[in-house]
């Protein structure tokens, strides 16, 4: 105890505002990811399982325009 009185060791200015900005990237990235992901399981349950496709609509052989199976 026979030092002055114990000073906080020195920060740099310019590390911690990378650093803030790093972490309010990472923060936005991941909050945006949240809303991409969100909006994409909305569109699938608005549009059920298999979404909306042509394909998906003309599945029956009827639908296909043919009598029967195989032909």
């Amino acid at each position: 105890m026979c030092g002055g009185p114990s000073l906080p060791p020195a920060t740099d200015p310019r590390a911690e505002r990378e650093r803030a900005e790093a972490e309010a990237t990472a923060a936005a990235n991941a909050k945006a990811a949240e809303a991409r992901r969100a909006k994409r399981n909305q569109s699938l349950l608005a549009a059920g399982a298999q979404g909306s496709t042509a394909a998906a609509n003309a599945s029956t052989v009827l639908a296909m325009g043919k009598d029967k199976l195989g032909g």
